[in-house]
């Protein structure tokens, strides 16, 4: 198939290689539009019931949630038939050798790329470290206004801190309102959230990714004057984020990213970078708020690799026999010694037979030490016998914050918080 040819900025892939790219990606979206959407319109349903659940919010706030709610899912219903028929007339276009690829006015970074005879046209961005292009396709007029309730009656300095955190990273302003722009659904709930009332929604483009699309949403908080005004707004705001930790809470949401020995945020095109210790300060403050039981409700992968960091941190452990073990949650709750010699490992397996724990595994770190360990049924097991893992399992459900959402996590909790009087020992 022949992708005809294209103009683009001087020294960059044009012709047949960004035509031929950008067809790729186009048949990707084209292939996942349905789940993307389908996807974020039940995301968004789920997580308003399981909030009102979550909160025992009043009837009025339970339905302005629900609204909201709706609202968002009616944006994507609107904005699924005109994403389905550009992607076709992209795809038949490209397939034509019928499209037209044009500077864009605001310089060489961004190109056009236009089927003929349409007045639409997909946005190419280059990026220069990868030496390929982003390209997003705009979604004209789907938009909404609805307001968005007050989950979390936060005092007057834990709001500020948040609104400057977010502020300090992806928040920008429209006019004099607050706004922002994302592709992930929970960051959709966690900005608002912290800038409740009135909303202006708009979904305004649909990116055309390598491994799947995604959608951009754009909110405005219609009830609030930015505080913070660019140019120089950013930076205020990420001065007075820095002096709490709810602020670097939000400010991580916003630009953070994932080191293996640090907590670190973004300024600009420069990291920052915290001690893991700060981390847990971090959490505890978030579910002073309930601002960390919101998101772990809407799910948000950076609130959980935050709280990832902080393993090392604030240890759990509990005895049995004279032997102290670690007690961790990787999705189940753990427990786990080391030794120095097989010896020694294995008379604590015997130990740990003779009080019922059969399901034990031994693994060889790095470091040469045997590591003994054993999982889930076997933890609570324990926990039902004595009275020192069931204060050790209440540590490790406030440490990560841990929700009674399948039956094991019930049963977690139930003994964390309501031990057996029959079994106290």
């Amino acid at each position: 198939m022949d992708m005809g040819t294209a103009i683009g900025p001087e020294g960059w892939r044009t012709g047949q290689d960004l035509l031929a790219e950008l067809y790729s990606k186009a048949q990707l979206a084209y292939r996942e539009l349905d789940n993307l959407f389908n996807e974020q319109a039940r995301y968004f349903h789920e997580k308003a019931e399981a909030i009102i659940d979550a909160f025992d919010l009043t009837s009025e706030k339970a339905y302005l949630l629900l609204d909201f709610a709706e609202k968002l899912v009616d944006c994507l219903y609107r904005a699924y038939p005109q994403s389905e028929a550009k992607l076709q007339k992209l795809l038949t276009a490209l397939e034509n050798s019928n499209v037209k690829v044009e500077l864009s006015q605001r310089g060489t970074k961004t190109l056009h790329v236009r089927p003929v005879d349409e007045n639409w046209y997909i946005i190419a961005t280059r990026r220069r470290e990868r030496k390929t292009w982003i390209f997003s396709m705009p979604i004209h007029g789907v938009s909404a206004e609805a307001e968005f309730p007050d989950l979390l009656n936060l005092s007057d300095q834990d709001l500020y801190y948040l609104q400057a955190g977010w502020r300090a990273s992806d928040e920008g302003e429209e006019s004099i309102w607050p706004k922002m722009e994302t592709t992930q659904t929970w960051q959709v709930l966690a900005w608002v959230a912290i800038r409740s009332g009135l909303q202006q929604i708009a979904i305004h483009r649909l990116n055309l990714n390598m491994k799947k699309p995604s959608i951009s949403w754009l909110i405005i908080a219609k009830s609030w004057e930015q505080q913070w005004r660019t140019p120089e707004g950013k930076v205020l705001a990420q001065k007075e984020a820095e002096q709490n930790v709810l602020g670097l809470l939000t400010w991580y949401l916003g630009d953070g990213r994932r080191h293996k020995r640090d907590y670190i945020y973004k300024v600009g095109n420069n990291d920052k970078y915290k001690s893991k210790s700060i981390i847990a300060d971090i959490v505890k403050e978030a579910y002073r708020t309930r601002y960390g039981t919101l998101l772990d409700i809407i799910e948000s992968d950076k609130w959980a690799t935050l709280k990832s960091l902080q393993s090392r941190w604030n240890p759990v452990h509990a005895e049995l026999a004279g032997y102290t073990f670690l007690l961790s949650w990787t999705g189940k709750p753990q427990a786990s010694i080391q030794f120095k010699t097989q010896q020694e490992a294995q008379k604590c397996i015997e130990t740990l037979r003779e009080h019922g724990i059969t399901q034990i595994r031994t693994t060889l770190n790095k470091k040469k030490y045997i590591r003994v360990y054993f999982t889930t049924h076997e933890v609570l097991k324990l926990a039902e016998n004595y009275q020192e893992w069931r204060k050790a399992l209440k540590q490790l459900a406030e440490k990560h914050g841990l929700q009674p959402k399948t039956p094991m996590l019930r049963r977690l909790l139930e003994l964390a918080e309501n031990p057996p009087p029959a079994l106290q020992r």
